[in-house]
């Protein structure tokens, strides 16, 4: 077929493929394709290319759609959750953290409040929710987040909340054990207790800017681990301690004496407690007290010597609000 293409300059090889292109054939060896067929073949590959442009844009507005249902759905569960929480309650760690310095200083001296001195004042108060925290002295001024990690509700709180008829070695050891144990009927005297730890953990998983990271999330996997970090996180038990109205501490000091150290870590050494009003903000108890697993038989020191004086020193604290913090006579 003559076609304008062709010009009289071209080289033969090069106006035989033209020619060959135009009429629907190969310029060389082999079948001729069809002008019908090429024509069939074309429609069928733009075809094909719509088509998957179609199932392209189909996929990805579903994509889009389940992101935008899967974060609308977190960010539901993560607002219901803090919406049980007061404007208060959601700042538990801010009202907590300022109060650890003081008893991290120099020591102020023993202090009972009027308050805890009448009969039963001081059972009635700690059944009010309470947050618990035990650590180092060092820790308290510049490592808070070491000891909360490692504070649960020892045999100090189990003793405070459900102390011993007497002050036995087998029966402190019990309780020694109950709380290790950390869980059945032995424990729900202290049920009323929670770590501070769950607050630091959980509370920032139900602030608004947690969320609005939620709603912003740009992809599946983005907002698989979100939800991962939700479900793993201590929201209950955050919301518990966030609604605490008193804060327990107990803080051990270095131990200045060279005697020997415990299998379980135990050493004599000076221990302070306080005890703080978060509502009122105040402080309701301030003792110091000295604890020595000496006297403790030595198959039992070795194991439980730590739990044994931290019973011990519930104890104390029972027997110096009662006494209206002036020390005992043996003291």
């Amino acid at each position: 077929m003559p076609t304008l293409l062709v010009t009289k300059k071209m080289s033969p090889e090069l106006a035989a493929r033209v020619r060959a292109s135009v009429d629907g054939r190969r310029a060389g060896p082999g079948a001729k394709l069809a002008p019908r067929a090429m024509s069939v073949m074309r429609i069928g590959a733009a075809a094909v290319i719509v088509i998957a442009g179609i199932w392209l844009g189909v996929s990805l507005h579903r994509a889009k759609r389940d992101l935008e249902a899967r974060r609308a759905e977190l960010a539901l569960r993560v607002g219901r959750e803090a919406a049980e929480l007061g404007p208060g309650e959601h700042a538990a760690a801010t009202r907590v953290l300022p109060w650890l310095p003081l008893f991290a200083g120099a020591y102020a001296g023993d202090l009972v409040a009027e308050e805890l001195r009448p009969a039963g004042a001081f059972a009635t108060l700690l059944a009010r929710p309470t947050l618990y925290l035990r650590g180092s002295l060092p820790s308290f001024a510049s490592r808070v987040d070491e000891s909360a990690a490692s504070s649960f509700k020892d045999a100090f709180v189990l003793c405070l909340y459900a102390p011993p008829n007497a002050r036995t070695e087998p029966l402190l050891k019990a309780k020694a054990r109950a709380a290790l144990a950390g869980r059945g009927e032995a424990m729900a005297p202290a049920a009323g207790v929670e770590r501070l730890q769950d607050a630091l953990v959980g509370l920032p998983f139900l602030t608004p800017d947690w969320e609005q990271r939620v709603r912003a999330a740009r992809s599946r996997e983005e907002l698989e681990r979100m939800r991962r970090d939700f479900e793993r996180a201590p929201i209950t038990r955050a919301k518990a301690a966030a609604r605490a109205t008193l804060l327990l501490l107990v803080v051990d000091e270095p131990n200045a004496d060279p005697g020997p150290t415990e299998l379980d870590g135990e050493r004599p050494h000076d221990v302070r407690v306080g005890l703080v009003d978060l509502t009122a903000r105040k402080v309701l108890l301030r003792l110091r007290r000295r604890v020595d697993p000496a006297w403790i038989s030595a198959a039992t020191r070795a194991e439980w010597a730590s739990g044994i004086d931290s019973c011990a020193l519930a104890l104390d604290v029972h027997a110096a609000v009662a006494s209206g913090g002036r020390p005992a006579p043996s003291e």
